[in-house]
């Protein structure tokens, strides 16, 4: 038993030196990602801009830092990046949903709506692509077209179709 605890206590202790040993061998793109998904948003942005200036843009770091800025509630910010990302790589399908989904809150709906439709053009099974546009189309209260995407999502992803039910209906 006091073996187990001092194992416990070892890990414990170990795991606070995790972080530097990881990032030194994580990509900066990763590194981003954990700040983000941390809510730190203006260091995942830091970061971002420091790999930019290295290696020039790429479009997973542009959404990344898109997401970062509509995070921080920089809409502006955040709509000039996705379409920086989207002009260097006109097929990445997070810039495209996360983009509609922006348009979506910005009341840009009808180009948030073909963004979107975009996506299910090349992947007609992409199930947060359905539930971008439901949505989209329920923002906009055509509550048919969002009852067809939660229809639709029930057979490729439940929660994501339980997620749109809730929307549709928390009215």
């Amino acid at each position: 038993m006091k073996r187990q605890t001092g194992l416990v206590i070892l890990l414990v202790m170990l795991a606070g030196f995790l972080p530097g040993i990881v990032s030194a061998e994580t990509s900066p793109l990763e590194q981003a990602r954990s700040q983000f998904a941390g809510r730190h948003y203006d260091k995942a942005i830091s970061l971002i801009k420091k790999e930019i200036k290295k290696s020039g843009e790429n479009a997973d770091l542009l959404v990344l830092m898109a997401d970062s800025y509509r995070a921080l509630g920089e809409e502006r910010k955040a709509e000039k990046v996705y379409r920086q990302a989207l002009d260097l790589e006109p097929g990445h399908v997070a810039g495209r949903l996360n983009f509609g989904m922006l348009l979506v809150a910005t009341r840009e709906r009808r180009e948030a709506i073909a963004l979107i439709k975009t996506v299910l053009a090349e992947n007609p099974s992409h199930a947060r692509a359905h539930y971008c546009l439901g949505m989209a189309y329920n923002a906009r209260a055509d509550i048919n077209d969002a009852f067809e995407q939660y229809n639709i999502l029930k057979k490729l992803d439940k929660e994501l179709a339980a997620a749109l039910y809730n929307a549709i209906f928390s009215k």
